[in-house]
């Protein structure tokens, strides 16, 4: 029970720290449109789901990226640090960070585009 609460609070703490870096510094320049499509993961967005950036509130994808990958970035450190062999940690690390990578993003690349349709 107190390695789980330890995971938990840990999680909590990298999880809020990753998302006041990612507000802070990194979307602080990005308030207009113009500057957010030069972000690759936008670019990304655009091109694999064929969205229609007028449709779509720019503002609610940067918040929404930046929370899934404050959220991948917090579960991979916790599960690595939770690991006692190295390179374990690695193998499982890396194949945690594609696997959510993949699903989380592909999820809210189909949201957007469900949005866009309405």
């Amino acid at each position: 029970m107190n390695l789980l609460l330890s995971c938990l609070y840990d999680f909590v703490f990298i999880f809020l720290l990753m998302l006041i870096v990612y507000s802070v510094f990194l979307n602080k320049d990005k308030k207009e449109y113009s500057k957010l499509k030069d972000n690759d993961m936008i670019k990304y967005f655009i091109a694999r789901y064929d969205l229609d950036m007028r449709k779509t509130n720019y503002k609610t994808v940067l918040n929404t990226v930046t929370v899934i990958n404050s959220f991948i970035i917090s579960f991979c450190s916790v599960l690595v640090i939770n690991i006692k062999g190295v390179i374990w940690a690695i193998i499982i690390g890396f194949a945690v960070i594609m696997a959510l990578t993949y699903s989380l993003y592909e999820i809210f690349g189909r949201v957007l585009k469900r949005r866009e349709g309405k």
